[in-house]
Order: C-alpha cells, then sequence, then structure tokens
C-alpha cells in the first residue's frame, strides 16, 4: 500500500462530510463512495460510515474482514452484519448517558466529555482482545468526567486487532455530530481528525484556535486584542504574537475603525466587527423579536391571540432540532407582552401592541383565580385556570411576575389582586414567601392567618431566585398607587436579605442569585434612598465583576451541582458543574441581569453599573445566534454558553431546562427588555408615587378581608359575544374554561352542598354542566348526557328531593328532564316528560305549599300546559283550567 493511495470513505454526503474535513485538514487523498466497492484493497484506509442512522445500517462485510484481516486498518459505525466481524448488541437509546475519553485515545484528555444528546447506540460487550477508547456512561461534569468513570458503561469506540489489520468499531454514528449538533463542536472535530489519524497511521495536526478578544464585535473606541491557542507559536501576517500563558499568544491592544475587519493567524482567520453600542443593541432587539415569528412561537395567530409557546426543551433530536414547548406559562405570556409593548414604542410597530394586548388579555381574562377562597387573586401559572384537582403549584416567582406585569400593562385591579394575595401567603415577620412552592390545598387548609404566622424554612428567606419578583410586584404597586402597605412589605423582605447578604441559598448559582437581587433593590433605592440597599448593590456589582468574563458575560459559581455520577440527570441542577467552568446561564442570570444594571446606573449615577450593563448587554448581543439559515434559533439564546469553547454548551445535569433549552420568557424577553430599558433609558418602575389608584386599593383589599370572614358575595353568569361563559362575582370576572356555548347560562343555588349548579346549551348542542363550590371553586365543564338540544335550559334546586332538577327542550320538542343528585354532577338519565311537543323549554319554580317543582310551557298547538314533580316522576301535562281545580 502506497501513502499516495486514495481513502475510500463509504456513505452518504452528509455523515462523510464530517470525515472529509479531517482528512483534508491531514492532507490525505480520498473517494467517496455511497456503497461499499467490489475491490478494498487499493485503499490506504477504509471509513464505512452509519448511512441509515438512527437506524443501523447492515452490512456484508465479508470484503471488508477479507480487508482488514490482511493487514488494512477500518473504521466502521452503528452497523449490523451476520458474520460476526463486528460486535453485536441491542440498540438503544443512551438517555442520559454520555460519551467520554478513556486513557487509552490519544489527542484528548482522558475523561472528556463529547455530548451527544439522546443518540442511539449498540450496548455491545467488548472482545478481550479490544481497547475501549470511548465510552458511555452517566458522568456528572462539563468538559471533564469530574468523578472518574460510573460503575455501569459500555463501548463507545472499540480497537479491535483483526489478523494482520485493525478494526476501529464505533456503537453509534460518531460522523452524526454535525446533523446532529453534538457539543462542544471543537472537540468533537478533533475526535473526528483523532480518528482519522489512527486509522490512516499519520500524525494528528496541530490544533490552532484563533479569536479575538472581545469576539464577534466591539463597541467604537474600545480595545481590542488578537489571540491564539497553540502548543507552538503561530504566525500571523497581521499583527505580532506574545505568548502570555502556556499555550496562549496575544497581540497588544488594537484600537480599529468602524466596519469589519479579518485577521489571520496559520491557516485559520477570524473577524470582528466595530460599531456604536445603540446600532448594537438594536440590532440585538430586532432580531430577538423577529425570532418569535420565525419560531413559531405564536402558533398559528401571528397577534398573540393563542397565546405564546414557553420556547423548545433540552432534548435535542436526530436532526439537531430542538422539540416545541408549547405550554402556555402566564410569566412567559406577561414578559413577552412587555418586551412587545416596548419594541413598538420603540420600532414603530403597531402589531407590538396588538400582541401585548391579546396575551395580557388571556392572562388576566383566563389565568387569575377568582374563586372566593384563599386561593383568591393568584395566578394558575401554567394554563387557563381549571378546577382545583387540576390546578397547578401556585409558584411563588411566577405569581410575582404575572402581577408586576399586568399592572405595568394597565390591568391595575387584577394585579393588585395578585399583588395582595402574595402579601397574604407572605411571613407577617419578614414579609417573604413563606412556601415559594405552595400547593393549592395548603393554602386552602392553612388558611392566609397561618400562612403569614408559620417560619420561613430552609433559608427561602435569603433567595432572591424565590422571593425577588413578589418584591418587585410590591414595588411597583407602591409606585403605582403610593399605598404605603406596598413599600413597607417589600421593604421588610429586603431589609432582612440584604442585612445578611452575602449569605444566600443557592437555587441555581451564587451569580444567578446576584443578578436577581439586583431589581428590587434598584426599585426599593429608587423609593427610599436606603444606604442598606446602596451597599448591597456595590456589594453585588464587586461580585459580578469578579466573575465577569472578557466579553462580558458573568460566569457561574457556587451552583447546585451533582455531588456524584448516581446524582447526575436525576433532579433540577445547575448548569455547571464546578467553579471556574466558564460557563453563563441565559435561563436564570444574564438576561435579568441585563435587565436590572441599566436601572442600577440611572438611580445611582454610578460607573461601575454602567460598566457592568455595558458588558453584559455587550455580551448578549455577542452570543446571540446568528444564523439565518435556522429558523429555529436565529435570534435567540440558549440556557448555557461557554464563553472559552464560544458556543451553547455546560452540564447537561438539569432534568428540566438543560443547556441547549429556550424560554421566551425568563431568557428571550427579559434580555430584549433590558436592551430597550438601555436604549430607551426607561426607569421601569413609576418614578414618583401615585395616588391615582387608592379606590381600586381598598375595594381589592375589601375583597379579600370578605373572603377571610366568610361574607358571601351574590354571583351572576353571562354569555359574551365569543360564546365563552363570563362569572361575576363582587366585582371580579372569570372566564369558565373553553366552553363555547350557544345560549344563556341558567344557575341554581344548592345551599346544602354550599355550591351553585351551572348549565348551558353548547355550540354542539348538548347540554353542559359546571359548578361553583363556595369551598373549592370553580369546577370543569361536563356534557350531561347526549340529548340534543332545541332551547335553553331551565333549573331550579328541589328541597324535598334535595336534588337541582333540570329540563330542556329536546330536538324532538318534548320536554327532558334529569336530576342532579350528588355535588359533583352526577345527573340522571334524561326521560321525556310526557309525549307532549312544546315550542320551547318551560318555566320552573319550587312550591314550598306542595313542597316540589312545578312546570309551565306552551305547546305547539298554541295550549298552555303544566304538571309537576312527585317523588320521581312528573303528573300527566294538563291545560290551565285543570290546573287551577286541582
Amino acid at each position: 500500500m502506497t501513502a499516495s493511495a486514495p481513502v475510500a470513505v463509504i456513505g452518504p454526503p452528509g455523515p462523510a462530510a464530517t470525515l472529509t474535513g479531517a482528512l483534508d485538514r491531514a492532507g490525505l487523498p480520498y473517494v467517496r463512495y455511497d456503497a461499499q466497492p467490489a475491490e478494498l484493497t487499493g485503499h490506504r484506509a477504509v471509513f464505512v460510515l452509519a448511512g441509515r442512522y438512527p437506524e443501523p445500517d447492515h452490512l456484508d462485510t465479508g470484503a471488508l474482514a477479507q480487508y482488514v484481516a490482511s493487514g488494512g486498518s477500518a473504521y466502521v459505525e452503528f452497523a449490523l452484519d451476520e458474520t460476526g466481524f463486528l460486535p453485536a448488541g441491542d440498540v438503544r437509546e443512551a438517555h442520559i448517558e454520555r460519551i467520554f475519553t478513556t486513557a487509552a485515545l490519544p489527542g484528548l484528555e482522558p475523561l472528556s466529555i463529547l455530548d451527544e444528546h439522546l443518540s442511539r447506540a449498540q450496548e455491545v460487550a467488548a472482545p478481550n482482545n479490544a481497547v475501549e477508547l470511548l465510552s458511555y456512561g452517566s458522568v456528572a461534569g462539563t468538559h471533564k468526567a469530574v468523578f472518574g468513570p460510573p460503575e455501569h458503561t459500555f463501548p463507545a469506540l472499540l480497537d479491535i486487532p483483526v489478523g494482520d489489520g485493525r478494526l476501529l468499531y464505533a456503537t453509534t454514528a460518531l460522523s452524526h455530530h454535525l446533523e446532529g449538533r453534538y457539543k462542544p463542536v471543537r472537540r468533537w472535530r478533533r475526535l473526528m481528525q483523532v480518528i482519522v489519524a489512527e486509522v490512516t497511521g499519520t500524525e494528528i495536526p496541530p490544533d490552532l484556535e484563533v479569536f479575538t478578544e472581545p469576539r464577534v464585535w466591539v463597541a467604537s473606541g474600545e480595545p481590542v486584542r488578537l489571540v491564539a491557542r497553540s502548543a507552538t507559536k503561530p504566525s500571523s501576517p497581521d499583527l505580532d504574537l506574545t505568548e502570555t500563558a502556556t499555550g496562549r499568544f496575544e497581540s497588544e491592544p488594537q484600537y480599529l475603525d468602524d466596519g469589519e475587519h479579518t485577521f489571520t493567524v496559520g491557516d485559520q482567520q477570524t473577524t470582528v466587527r466595530v460599531g456604536p453600542r445603540a446600532e448594537r443593541y438594536r440590532r440585538m432587539v430586532d432580531k430577538g423579536i423577529a425570532w418569535f415569528d420565525r419560531a413559531g412561537m405564536f402558533y398559528d395567530r401571528p397577534d398573540g391571540s393563542k397565546g405564546v409557546a414557553e420556547g423548545f426543551s433540552n432534548e435535542v433530536d436526530v436532526d439537531g432540532r430542538l422539540p416545541f414547548r408549547p405550554v402556555p406559562r402566564g410569566d412567559c405570556f406577561t414578559q413577552t407582552a412587555h418586551a412587545f409593548r416596548m419594541y413598538a414604542d420603540l420600532a414603530d410597530f403597531p402589531r407590538g401592541h396588538t400582541i401585548a394586548d391579546n396575551l395580557m388579555r388571556l392572562v388576566v381574562e383566563e389565568e387569575q383565580l377568582t374563586d372566593r377562597n384563599q386561593l383568591y387573586g393568584a395566578w394558575e401559572p401554567r394554563g387557563a385556570r381549571t378546577d382545583l384537582t387540576a390546578t397547578n403549584n401556585l409558584f411563588a416567582d411566577d405569581n410575582g411576575w404575572i402581577s408586576l406585569f399586568a399592572l405595568i400593562s394597565g390591568a391595575t385591579e387584577a394585579g393588585l389582586r395578585g399583588v395582595e394575595s402574595l402579601m397574604r401567603t407572605a411571613s407577617d415577620e419578614l414579609g417573604l414567601q413563606v412556601d415559594p412552592w405552595r400547593t393549592p390545598s395548603t393554602i386552602l387548609v392553612k388558611g392566609w392567618e397561618e400562612i403569614a404566622r408559620t417560619p420561613i424554612e430552609d433559608g427561602l428567606d435569603l433567595t432572591s431566585h424565590w422571593q425577588s419578583s413578589a418584591q418587585c410586584a410590591y414595588l411597583y404597586a407602591y409606585g403605582l398607587t403610593g399605598e404605603q402597605r406596598y413599600l413597607d412589605i417589600a421593604t421588610r423582605g429586603l431589609d432582612h436579605m440584604a442585612s445578611h447578604h452575602p449569605r444566600a441559598r443557592l437555587e441555581t448559582s451564587r451569580t444567578c442569585e446576584a443578578g436577581r437581587f439586583l431589581l428590587p433593590l434598584v426599585g426599593a433605592y429608587r423609593y427610599t434612598h436606603k444606604p442598606l440597599y446602596l451597599d448591597t448593590l456595590r456589594s453585588l456589582a464587586e461580585y459580578l465583576k469578579s466573575r465577569q468574563g472578557p466579553d462580558g458575560g458573568f460566569a457561574e459559581w457556587d451552583g447546585k451541582c451533582p455531588p456524584s455520577n448516581e446524582a447526575y440527570g436525576v433532579d433540577e441542577a445547575s448548569i455547571f458543574q464546578a467553579n471556574g467552568d466558564p460557563i453563563t446561564d441565559q435561563l436564570y442570570g444574564t438576561p435579568f441581569a441585563a435587565w436590572a444594571l441599566p436601572l442600577a446606573y440611572q438611580v445611582t449615577g454610578e460607573k461601575e453599573f454602567e460598566e457592568l450593563a455595558h458588558g453584559v448587554l455587550d455580551y448578549l448581543s455577542r452570543i446571540q445566534i446568528d444564523d439565518p439559515d435556522d429558523e429555529q434559533l436565529d435570534g435567540t439564546w440558549q440556557r448555557a454558553f461557554d464563553f472559552e469553547a464560544w458556543e451553547y454548551f455546560g452540564s447537561n445535569a438539569d432534568l428540566g431546562w438543560g443547556p441547549y433549552c429556550v424560554e421566551t420568557g425568563w431568557s428571550v424577553a427579559p434580555a430584549l427588555i433590558g436592551a430597550m430599558l438601555y436604549l430607551n433609558s426607561d426607569p421601569f418602575f413609576p418614578p414618583e408615587p401615585s395616588t391615582g389608584h387608592s379606590a381600586t386599593v381598598g375595594k381589592v383589599q375589601a375583597e379579600f378581608d370578605a373572603i377571610l370572614t366568610g361574607r358571601p358575595a351574590p354571583v351572576s353568569f353571562a354569555r359574551r359575544d365569543d360564546g365563552r361563559i363570563v362569572r361575576t362575582q363582587d366585582g371580579a370576572q372569570a372566564v369558565l374554561g373553553d366552553l363555547v356555548a350557544a345560549g344563556e347560562p341558567v344557575w341554581a343555588r344548592n345551599e346544602p352542598a354550599r355550591s351553585t349548579e351551572i348549565y348551558v346549551r353548547g355550540a354542539d348542542g348538548h347540554l353542559h354542566h359546571t359548578y361553583l363550590d363556595d369551598r373549592v371553586g370553580q369546577g370543569r365543564w361536563q356534557q350531561v348526557g347526549e340529548l340534543e338540544l332545541a332551547d335553553d335550559p331551565v333549573a331550579a334546586f328541589n328541597p324535598g328531593a334535595d336534588a337541582v332538577e333540570v329540563y330542556v327542550l329536546g330536538a324532538d320538542r318534548r320536554i327532558h328532564h334529569c336530576s342532579m343528585i350528588d355535588v359533583r354532577g352526577g345527573h340522571t338519565p334524561w326521560e321525556p316528560v310526557g309525549t307532549l311537543h312544546f315550542t320551547g323549554s318551560p318555566a320552573v319554580l319550587y312550591d314550598e305549599t306542595l313542597g316540589t317543582v312545578r312546570l309551565v310551557a306552551n305547546d305547539i298547538a298554541g295550549q298552555d300546559r303544566r304538571t309537576r314533580k312527585v317523588n320521581r316522576w312528573h303528573l300527566p301535562w294538563q291545560d290551565y283550567s285543570h290546573w287551577i281545580t286541582a
């Protein structure tokens, strides 16, 4: 075999591209084949790539086995054969396992992690003579498996001697790393170079990385360096490079003119753009707003009238795409609404106001709990309200954000109800949320008064993650109304937290806690000028400065990280493993710092806050995904960014929101809000407290006091123009589910059950029922039988039978009856009341003298007919004269 013989690459162009790049870098000629050629002996080496992934290829390996046994070298991946030449094993999904390197693989440090997402692999047993180069296993770590190999592993890449030759066999499609967007990209690229070197017997090419610092873009008039990472000093025709650390070479700071600049180092180039901050931030905002449409976040209603999706889940699929996450979250609705409202004004974009109004309408009309119990005023955080059994945890952070943005949007009454609900579930002593995860049943069982007396446990009094949004809502309510109670509860909690700073309960990381603590402190300092708040803001700024990377982002530190391999991927966790990992969090940290730091500069005038604000907004503009070919991600941010590898990557230990997820709220909208606050010099909080809403404040507080004392409130129900049924009680309105009605609702009070029973003819022609229970609230709509209706129902409570009696006109023009015989909607079957035909539903009332219900209806002959119920039966229909004599 001569050194000039070509390498055979067998497989489709897509997978082959990942290998041919490594062959080009090694300077090796190759020929690509769609199928295995009949003759292999004229090739320097053979690579057989998985062409049907995620299904394995079925190969005829006879010629290949002979080629290897005769001294050839081959690489084969994710395939089946009938001869036993290839290792065999069951194919399965590698769920939380990741690939890591072993000491036997040259060119990559042992225990280096390669994240292949949810790859499919064969769980094979290694032959006795094989060397395991890569392994699958559940390993904790960001770049390295910090606790070593786990107890259970299986091979990902085997080096197997065969006769006089050598077979490298991969149990998964390693060549799929480009299409599957495996991470980190440079490590996967390096792996393919190592595999090419091993199979072809050539040297591993030197590893050179070239970039500017800062990367991508730098503000006009600010310095930039050219940086190269290499084992030996590389040459550059543009700038002289000096080694500043082992393997790191830098130029002197350069001050460049506005425009695009390209530098060459060795065989690589890098580009940086120079320009004004305002232009860069505006570009970032434009792209971020456009992303919502391109990525389909408004479902199929671009006006926002169906809501906005949560975003994309973390689990990258086989095509390298993220699963759509359609969850209708109130916090995402409200944060997105505010971003679009701001953009409408910034960019003269009227549709932004339409989107904002529609999103807030959905939240205010459909998500606030207005049943007269101690859930009153809280927000269902995961979609439209439903009955108690399906209501989610009323998370304090979600409820805080929703209440805050309801106030900002002009929904003052609903927003103040949300604020009052948070106040009633706060500690009297500290003004902080007692149980941020509270379930509806916990609140109903304990009640507001007991919750207010309950000690706060588990360090939850020192967590801005859970407490800050409620504090921001209180402060905004104070600015809007001038009501002292709102300022008092906010400052009571902030005094406690600030006086204990830097002690904190770390929900995700110390960096995220710092970023989240800024905004309520800014609001409180605006209204009080208390030195404690300014001192705490300065301390937070000092901390963030200590964690700031060269491109402006704040590295994660002191996290909630897996303490073992066994703890990896089983709970919510940080997206880094150890202090020093160069990872920033765009879900819980960076956007909130970008939101608050421009405001901190506004209220303090101190330069350090402006510098930090510039740094974090610069960073967000640099790491915003800029790929016009990617409609899913162009213009957005994923959760974890590695600012040394310069790609979205992090520890994938979080069970719910891992490094690759995208959130419309929490991430994208807050980042855009921060940039627009900077561009507009917007104060966010009302600059001076107002007293214009004092009557609303008093009304809302009175509603809660009435519930606490058990004072009843009249209730009514009506059909809206769109067919939805709306309940009005003590001035508070609630849309009852998504049922579309064809007629007007009727209702009857069921006093023994302490409930109101509601009936309506649906657009489907059937009768539907729900209830309003005095203790647990509204129920869900349930269809009552299959009877088709020709008119609206009537209903009355029958104390004599302890039942609600329901009558309707059926499509057969007869009157039909059923009784509700239990308090949760158990109805008797429909029965016709006689054989006469009528023009409409009857009138019904309870006759106390007779102890039963009486009916009157007009038959199709125009005759008045009457009857009454006796036990479970009805007397025959009689005309009016018979009724009187009876």
